[in-house]
């Protein structure tokens, strides 16, 4: 009779157990760096993908905001590596500190990323084609190639000042791209860097007077604060040509042209659905670059700052204007 008794519990405790695990849901935590538009849509994509997939009803999803400070951003890395899944990092200090949280817990929970421009510089791949750890994601990447083949459209442009955040990496990796095309096209350039985004307004104003245009990066602190170099550019007596690697930073810029972070994304969401809904492994999900491009051309604040747009730029294919 005991024995009967038992095996009834066991059966009971058995059922309860598979009940609540079918109840339980895959928990996904999402860490964006910080509000502005890039990263935004970088967080909007990828919850577009999954929440239309297979795995829908199967996951929930946290997202934590640090707002651009480095400590907050370590301290929710940490929390979301002890209670997630799946991780995924907007832009290089996030998804960095989700792979380190995560590498300290032993948990090896897959990191995904977007936002981030060079993965190998910031050690969170060694083989974008084979990622060997538990890292893989979309890299943001632009054409800056073509960002200064637009530039070069414009009349008049001889030097051209590189303003970037020393610290961020991606920024540096952007800014050796830039400038070595600007020494094959014999074009002059100097560097103007910042720390912090409360150093931008000084130093902007600090740009020499014979530089005619200023290339900027997909740099995180400078995009979170964009409007200083809009505001620092207008209180110059000769405002400056502005080029953004970043659509959303168009405030502040002449033209900008970059990759698309909702399709950034997007691709990263494709990736969660292989892993969650798949059974993928990271190895077998190789590091991909953002598959689309966006140029927007802002009209209103060349026109404000006495800035002539050549027909040719207006003319581009697929060019926005604003």
């Amino acid at each position: 009779m005991k024995s009967k008794w038992m095996f009834a519990a066991s059966v009971m405790l058995a059922a309860t157990s598979l009940a609540g695990c079918g109840e339980q849901k895959t928990q996904i935590g999402i860490l964006q760096f910080g509000s502005f538009e890039a990263l935004e849509n970088a967080r909007i994509g990828f919850e577009e993908v999954v929440r239309a997939s297979s795995i829908a009803d199967k996951v929930q999803i946290k997202v934590m905001n640090p707002a651009a400070n480095s400590a907050d951003n370590t301290s929710m890395a940490s929390t979301l590596a002890a209670s997630s899944d799946l991780l995924y990092g907007i832009a290089t200090p996030s998804a960095g500190a989700l792979k380190n949280a995560v590498d300290s817990l032993g948990s090896g929970a897959p990191v995904l990323f977007s936002a981030v421009t060079n993965a190998i510089g910031a050690n969170l791949v060694q083989n974008l084609d084979k990622p060997e750890g538990n890292c893989t994601g979309v890299l943001d990447i632009g054409p800056i190639d073509d960002e200064l083949d637009i530039l070069m459209k414009f009349p008049g442009v001889d030097k051209v000042c590189s303003f970037f955040t020393q610290t961020e990496v991606n920024s540096v990796y952007q800014v050796e791209i830039a400038e070595d095309w600007m020494e094959d096209h014999n074009v002059s350039f100097v560097r103007k860097t910042i720390t912090n985004a409360s150093e931008i307004g000084t130093a902007f104003a600090a740009i020499p007077e014979d530089v005619d245009a200023v290339f900027l990066p997909t740099d995180d602190t400078i995009a979170n604060a964009i409007v200083s170099i809009q505001t620092a550019n207008q209180a110059r007596t000769n405002p400056l040509i502005i080029v953004g690697s970043d659509t959303g930073m168009i405030d502040g810029c002449t033209f900008a042209l970059g990759v698309d972070y909702k399709q950034c994304g997007k691709q990263a969401g494709e990736m969660a659905v292989k892993i969650l809904g798949e059974g993928k492994k990271i190895a077998d999900i190789p590091v991909e670059t953002c598959s689309l491009n966006s140029i927007v051309i802002n009209t209103t604040e060349a026109a404000k700052l006495g800035i002539g747009i050549p027909d040719e730029v207006l003319a581009i294919e697929g060019a926005t204007t604003k």
